[in-house]
């Protein structure tokens, strides 16, 4: 039986809760180099996440019977171009974690495969572990049933249209995506389909047991007000998810001032014995998650605030100088991640959302787990100048 592994899985499996961090008082003691973070941008009232527990291309275009529009047919290198579809198009093979990425324009639709020969195909190299589990890590493992395989799919959009107006309060529409099971629905649409998966916030994922090709419809809606294409990475894993997003914060406010603030993350490991291996482990080893903060005045990371993608692109404050991170067992003695957000206004508030880049030794096509981890934000707030 074939389970599926998780390349951010740590090498001991015994998950160890922490106690949640006290409030502690501004401070600044940091005690490894620094390290440097990820860019980040726009955000709305309250960004909320749904539990999820869990190449380039050219073409043609065709007319799509779900929803009577033109759609873009992707030609690309490394595409696996032996899956035909209906009418005799050439539907594109996607290879295990290894992304789909395409720009899509409004009121266009676009088809994938992924074939039966890499469903029961060879699972993606693992990479190293983390030391432990850390708090608010929650892995689950879907055994395969008898004569299937647990596909897991996750499409992350990293790009929207932009809306024609000036000084924007919301976002376009998201993505749709549909699932096929069947070789007779090649191009599964709104209205023919085994499956949709809802998208939120530039997210959206389903795992399922299947034993032969799946099919994969990407639509994007039209949305009056806003000029541009979508980009996305689309995304199936006989291994585990690509992409991942989480409904709690990972990251907590500690204390700011007028134009700094200091945030820790859940702790890493339970042990507060400086001398055991999992907390020197953690306490050595390069940071592993990063930090995007957004003033919510700001709208550009709207529809996109759970993808890694969306983060990176469009995160207002992300990264060196502006973010300085290090381990730190500061406060309750337990091996925890510090961040230290810089050149922030006086009396006002930001969203800070936490993230993994990749599994946190590996990242990108091929890596299980290599689309990163969003966690939901929390608040900072700066003091009156």
């Amino acid at each position: 039986m074939r389970l599926p592994r998780s390349a951010y899985l740590p090498q001991r499996t015994t998950p160890s809760p922490s106690p949640p961090l006290a409030s502690l008082p501004f401070l600044l003691s940091f005690t490894a180099a620094l390290f440097t973070q990820h860019a980040f941008t726009a955000h709305e009232d309250s960004i909320t996440h749904e539990d999820h527990n869990h190449p380039r291309l050219n073409g043609a275009f065709e007319v799509d019977g779900g929803h009577d529009l033109e759609i873009y047919e992707p030609e690309f290198a490394g595409a696996d171009r032996s899956i035909i579809g209906r009418a005799g198009e050439v539907i594109p093979a996607l290879g295990n974690n290894a992304p789909g990425i395409q720009n899509i324009d409004q009121s266009a639709s676009q088809y994938w495969t992924f074939p039966s020969t890499t469903l029961f195909g060879p699972n993606s190299p693992q990479t190293p572990g983390l030391p432990s589990y850390f708090e608010g890590q929650n892995v689950s493992v879907t055994p395969d049933a008898p004569g299937e395989i647990e596909l897991y799919i996750s499409l992350t959009t990293c790009q929207q249209p932009l809306a024609k107006a000036p000084n924007p309060t919301g976002s376009p529409d998201q993505l749709k995506l549909y699932v096929s099971k069947s070789s007779s629905n090649q191009q599964p649409n709104e209205n023919n389909n085994d499956y949709i998966v809802l998208v939120d916030g530039g997210f959206g994922w389903l795992n399922i047991s299947v034993k032969d090709d799946v099919y994969f419809g990407v639509y994007a809606p039209a949305n009056e007000g806003y000029d541009g294409v979508y980009n996305y990475q689309l995304t199936a894993s006989i291994d585990g998810f690509y992409a991942s997003s989480y409904s709690d914060p990972n990251v907590y406010f500690v204390d700011s001032d007028t134009n700094s603030a200091l945030l820790y993350t859940k702790n890493t490991t339970s042990t507060m014995n400086s001398t055991n291996s999992t907390f020197q482990q953690w306490m050595s080893r390069p940071p592993v998650f990063t930090l995007f903060v957004q003033n919510p005045d700001n709208p550009s990371i709207l529809g996109l605030q759970n993808s890694v993608c969306g983060l990176q692109n469009l995160a207002q404050i992300q990264g060196l100088p502006n973010v300085e991170t290090v381990m730190t067992a500061a406060g309750d003695g337990l091996p925890k991640q510090q961040f230290y957000v810089k050149n922030l206004n006086g009396s006002s508030t930001y969203y800070a959302i936490a993230a993994m880049i990749g599994n946190s030794t590996d990242f990108g096509s091929g890596v299980v787990g290599g689309g990163g981890t969003v966690w939901n934000s929390a608040n900072i707030m700066t003091k009156s100048c």
